[in-house]
């Protein structure tokens, strides 16, 4: 049986949405890679911030004794 196309519709639509999903990967992975160091990053100093809350704190109660 002949067919008027060179493609199945199926295939088209995967030739046509394929790149543009590869494309946002490319682009989301390393901005995902960004925001998981910028979370790491921000996260390792509001614990050093903390750590020198503790110690501030510890240290008056020291002098008083």
């Amino acid at each position: 049986m002949a067919r008027d196309t060179l493609v199945s519709w199926q295939t088209f639509a995967l030739f046509v949405l394929f790149p543009p999903a590869a494309l946002v990967a490319l682009v989301f992975f390393p901005l995902t890679l960004l925001v998981f160091g910028w979370l790491y990053y921000r996260g390792k100093y509001e614990a050093v911030l903390e750590s020198g809350d503790e110690q501030t704190a510890v240290e008056p109660s020291d002098a008083a004794r």
